[in-house]
């Protein structure tokens, strides 16, 4: 047997010691030779560890159940709980754990079922300084590997369901059921999205700045058979042209002053998925001609490379200019707005859909009271006048701004004419309800009265005077679909 004050074989100890120790490994002794127990618990605090030692197996099983720890050294014969009992309880409690079993009369049977009821090892007493040192150095590490690879999986699983739930959120969101607009050129967009989405063509965007281009867009993607893949989206309009075909293509290192490290660009990393180029329209001569190569090909070389890439891909292009006159002037190609405008999608402007004011405005107004946290109910008559009267230059995207503010600094719980802004209230364009047929006013009353009543359809009825099935008589006969979130 060895003495723990020998410096000799201290030191051969350290030299020879493969495993740099964990000071915050924590090992359990049980042994009831108390000479034994003794000079375990000297030699591993010496080396940095945490040692908490028991003198019988009982007392073993009660420190199981209470901590956890990285390494057991359980004596295999105890009266009257033994190392394999002190094993399985371990094992029970932290599987993770490590166990090894001592014992100074082995067996082929006692080593047989220790190691089949999980045991690290087994070993023979008395032991040696060094061999003991390099056996717990060992299993401490091994332990911290385990460690490191339950974490690494328990971390992988989490961010694979924070995936799974932030897809399920993408598609509620971008579901074609929340595509709003009842006018009628709104329904050919949301008949002509139905088609879209069952195939793969490449989609060019036309409308103005703010009317819902990019909703447009990540709804085809996440209501098609792409939609567990990437959806990459580059604005053209701000990058440079070197750096725009950097994005778009990647490149290699050293390509270009700054380019320290290969890059992938925007087409490699949505392999599989779609790609989204808003404002196609502002590119230049040079990009558009490598765009039109891969629109062509589905291949592409990084900047500064010569190895070619092809990747599968989706392209949906948007702009806000009119690409027929930019081709006329030279400043567009025609080939490559052929290439694009395989399915063409045009969104109208507010001004030009009045009717979808009122349910627009009331979804902003749902949206951002519970944001806030305030309890705004609705609008009054003279504001949904305002609103739908106003020429909204800046499409949706200004109504929604407009409607945040005004519900940021509202104070009531009902918003009225005086709490829009002056600037939206000097410019209203002029009612023209003299140029309107009988027909389409009514058609437009109903379609106010319907928002006003949250598309209740029985409030609505009792509020216009006419029963249901009227309602629904009127409803088909204006083209307004019935449907709504609270079909009633």
């Amino acid at each position: 047997m060895w003495t723990a004050a020998t410096p000799l074989a201290r030191d051969h100890a350290q030299e020879n010691c493969i495993v740099m120790n964990n000071r915050t490994s924590h090992i359990l002794v049980a042994d009831d030779d108390p000479q034994t127990l003794k000079l375990f618990q000297t030699i591993l605090a010496q080396e940095g560890y945490r040692v908490t030692a028991v003198e019988n197996g009982q007392a073993a099983l009660s420190k199981v159940q209470e901590e956890v720890f990285d390494l057991v050294l359980a004596d295999l014969v105890m009266k009257p709980v033994g190392g394999l009992e002190i094993l399985e309880a371990t094992k029970r409690a932290h599987p993770g754990t490590l166990v090894v079993i001592l014992t100074g009369n082995p067996s082929v049977e006692s080593s047989v079922a220790a190691l089949k009821k999980g045991a690290h090892d087994y070993v023979l007493k008395p032991v040696d300084r060094n061999d003991l040192l390099h056996l717990v150095g060992k299993a401490v590490e091994l332990r911290r590997l385990g460690e490191e690879r339950r974490r690494t999986a328990e971390a992988l699983h989490e961010q694979k369901k924070q995936n799974v739930e932030l897809r399920k959120d993408l598609e509620v969101k971008y579901s074609l059921s929340n595509f709003l607009g009842k006018s009628p050129r709104m329904r050919q967009v949301y008949e002509l999205l139905q088609e879209i989405t069952r195939t793969d063509s490449t989609v060019l965007i036309l409308g103005e700045s703010g009317t819902g281009k990019g909703l447009v867009a990540r709804t085809i993607h996440y209501n098609s058979a792409r939609k567990e893949n990437p959806f990459i989206e580059t604005n053209c309009t701000v990058y440079t042209e070197s750096l725009l075909n950097s994005e778009l293509f990647g490149h290699e290192k050293g390509a270009f002053t700054g380019a320290i490290s290969q890059k992938k660009g925007r087409f490699e990393l949505a392999n599989s998925g779609t790609v989204f180029l808003d404002e196609i329209g502002d590119i230049s001569a040079a990009t558009q001609l490598m765009l039109l190569r891969f629109l062509q090909e589905r291949r592409f070389e990084r900047v500064g490379g010569e190895k070619t890439l092809e990747v599968d891909v989706r392209v949906i292009a948007a702009t806000n200019k009119n690409l027929l006159e930019s081709m006329e002037t030279g400043s567009f190609r025609n080939d490559l707005y052929y290439r694009l405008n395989v399915i063409p999608i045009n969104l109208p402007p507010l001004r030009e859909r009045v009717e979808d004011i009122p349910l627009l405005s009331q979804q902003f107004l749902e949206r951002f009271s519970k944001k806030i946290g305030k309890d705004v109910g609705g609008f009054s008559q003279e504001a949904m006048d305002a609103l739908t009267r106003y020429r909204w230059p800046g499409n949706i995207r200004e109504l929604e701004n407009v409607l945040e503010r005004t519900i940021v600094l509202t104070k009531s719980d009902r918003l009225g004419i005086d709490e829009l802004p002056m600037s939206l209230r000097k410019n209203l364009q002029p009612r023209n309800d003299v140029g309107l047929s009988l027909y389409e006013h009514e058609r437009l009353y109903i379609l106010k009265k319907l928002a006003e009543c949250h598309w209740n359809k029985k409030l609505t009825a009792s509020v216009l005077g006419i029963n249901r099935s009227s309602l629904y008589s009127k409803l088909k006969k204006y083209g307004i679909n019935p449907r709504s979130p609270d079909n009633r």
